[in-house]
């Protein structure tokens, strides 16, 4: 190549623009290091991120509660059926409370007391039945210390031990290790047959035998020798204005009582036990008493001795009876089975009397009714007739 040549090339070299490096400024290099996507840098879309979420999160907050509104349906009807019932209130004596579930327990306990005889159970009036043994074994075990009334553990372990169904006939009997394997194992069977805790339902045997023990207080002030009458009874299937004169005439003739009943009754009973009811002092039959034992103005008897009563009819049997006074005696010892009578009539008095003295409160309404219902049937072992209805059950009862 000439010289000519090389020459041409250096001035053509030194006509174009020499490339020179500039500086990049510190700011450029920054954003130049942060990886870029549609022309945003990190920065911007970080901001764009925060200005989304800040749009979306109303939308956010509504769908949790909703969320939290659909999660509370079951969780409220959970508590609602599961929860809250059994922590109601049902029945209160000053301060002891018994809730709805201390109810079902003491229900489902005599229950299983049927159940093991047994026995069908009577849901209808186990309720009322309930709150009524509940209000007065509390009442006893409160009124306990004022009339000299105790119950210790042992006691209440013998009262359990014969519920299961072990009577120790000596103490070396009820002190061997055999004996006392043989209740550890029934009680066991027996919880786990009940499904309570053994402390209730031995604070529930320990509570009646108050009960007991202030029954056999009032007993005691009760007479054992009481004026009563010996009373008997004709039956009518029908009612003829005649037959009351027939009978008045033929005891105004002096036949024998046996006789007449014999003659007149239409009982099929009638010639085993010749319409003889037996004899009664006064309260065994309340509804009989102004009858059987009251006087007029000018103190004769209301009904004359050896005269008929008016007929009374009896729905449940269908029929008409004529009562008949044979005798009366001022002074002769009540039965067995009329003394228990009073006693029970005695031990209401002494409740009603003293339910003044205390702060009570009974809940029984429809709610309460067939809630506790419903829980007796399901523990049930056995079938269960149906249930009074609840406006059969308390009309003309007084709830306190």
């Amino acid at each position: 190549m000439s010289t000519e040549d090389h020459s041409e090339e250096r001035n053509e070299d030194q006509d174009q623009p020499a490339v020179v490096d500039t500086p990049i400024p510190d700011y450029e290099a920054g954003r130049r290091s942060i990886t870029t996507r549609g022309g945003k840098t990190r920065r911007q879309m970080v901001e764009e991120k925060r200005v989304l979420q800040v749009k979306s999160r109303p939308f956010i907050t509504v769908a949790v509660v909703l969320l939290l509104a659909l999660l509370a349906v079951p969780v409220y009807a959970y508590f609602q059926n599961y929860v809250f019932p059994p922590r109601e209130l049902a029945l209160r004596v000053e301060d002891k409370e018994y809730t709805r579930g201390d109810v079902v327990k003491f229900i489902r306990f005599n229950q299983r007391m049927s159940e093991r005889l047994g026995v069908a159970f009577e849901v209808g009036s186990s309720l009322f039945d309930a709150l009524q043994t509940l209000q007065e074994n509390e009442l006893a075990f409160q009124l306990a210390p004022s009339n000299g009334i105790t119950v210790t553990a042992e006691e209440v372990d013998d009262r359990l031990d014969s519920i299961l169904g072990f009577v120790a006939i000596t103490v070396a009997e009820r002190e061997s290790k055999e004996y006392n394997d043989n209740i550890e194992e029934a009680k066991r069977q027996f919880i786990q047959e009940i499904g309570i805790e053994e402390k209730v339902f031995r604070e529930f045997i320990r509570k009646s035998m108050f009960k007991e023990r202030l029954r056999t207080v009032v007993a005691d002030q009760i007479p054992r020798v009481q004026a009563q009458v010996h009373v008997y009874q004709i039956i009518k299937f029908g009612r003829n204005p005649e037959d009351r004169r027939t009978i008045d005439r033929d005891l105004k003739a002096g036949t024998p009582i046996n006789e007449v009943i014999l003659e007149h009754s239409e009982d099929p009973n009638a010639p085993r036990g010749s319409g003889d009811l037996g004899w009664f002092p006064f309260g065994v039959t309340p509804e009989l008493d102004a009858l059987l034992f009251g006087l007029d103005k000018d103190e004769n008897r209301l009904l004359p001795i050896r005269t008929p009563s008016d007929p009374r009819f009896d729905s449940d049997s269908n029929w008409w009876s004529y009562l008949i006074v044979d005798e009366v005696n001022d002074a002769r010892e009540v039965n067995e089975i009329n003394f228990e009578v009073l006693t029970t009539r005695g031990m209401g008095i002494f409740f009603n009397e003293r339910r003044t003295d205390f702060d009570l409160h009974m809940v029984l309404d429809s709610d309460i009714f067939d809630w506790v219902n419903k829980q007796v049937r399901l523990s049930a072992l056995i079938p269960t007739p149906t249930p009074v209805p609840i406006a059969e059950q308390i009309s003309g009862q007084t709830v306190q």
